[in-house]
Order: structure tokens, then sequence, then C-alpha cells
């Protein structure tokens, strides 16, 4: 899906470059639980704060180069799990980094706050 505004036009490299966090500002790098994702301007409606990189959902920013080459992967309740049957799994592992390429902008959603359960199969 391509990187969209709010508007459903193209966000262009320099719509991009805004992406890019600053010293200071809403959040900063002393910030001991910011995870480095920019807060984005959406709805008015949306919760505050940033979108989740590695969440599920749609995301307006491009968030593949903060994430880099590292592996993420999340425990989930498993949907599928048979509680009759002893040896089946109670949880299971969804890898997030696929997750950084949902794009888009969903109207009065923080993006990637969809819960993780939601991508497990």
């Amino acid at each position: 899906m391509a990187n969209t505004k709010a508007d459903g036009a193209q966000a262009t490299e320099q719509d991009n470059e805004k992406l890019k966090h600053s010293e200071g500002g809403t959040t900063t790098r002393s910030d001991a639980l910011d995870s480095g994702a920019p807060m984005l301007q959406g709805d008015a409606s949306e919760p505050v704060g940033p979108e989740d990189a590695l969440g599920s959902g749609q995301k307006r920013g491009d968030y593949s180069k903060l994430i880099g080459t590292g592996q993420f992967s999340a425990s989930v309740p498993n949907p599928n799990r048979d509680p009759e049957d002893p040896n089946s799994p109670a949880s299971v592992l969804v890898h997030q980094n696929p997750l950084v390429e949902q794009r888009g902008d969903e109207k009065g959603v923080k993006g990637g706050t969809h819960p993780l359960s939601d991508e497990a199969k």
C-alpha cells in the first residue's frame, strides 16, 4: 500500500523527511518510553501519541528504515487453541517485521494500534 497523506494524496520525499525525529518537541529522545516512532498528525478524533511501527494496522509513516535489520516478534494468544487438546499451544508468535508495510490512514485510529492477535493465523 502506498504511503499516503490524510487527504489521500501520495506522500512526497519532503513529507517523509518530516518523519525524522528531532531533539525537543512533543516527544524527545530523553523520554524513557519513546521508541523512536515520530508522532504524525492525523484526524483530530485520534488518540494522542506515536504510531506503533511494529503494530497491526495501517500507519501513515514509512518506518522500514527505523526498524533496520532487526527481527521482531510478539507472543499473542492462539486464536485456534483447542482447549480439549493438552498439546495445543496457548500462544503463538506473530512476526512483526511485515507489519511495517501496512501503510495508509484509518480515520480516527492511531496507526498500528489494532490488536496483534488480529495477525495470528
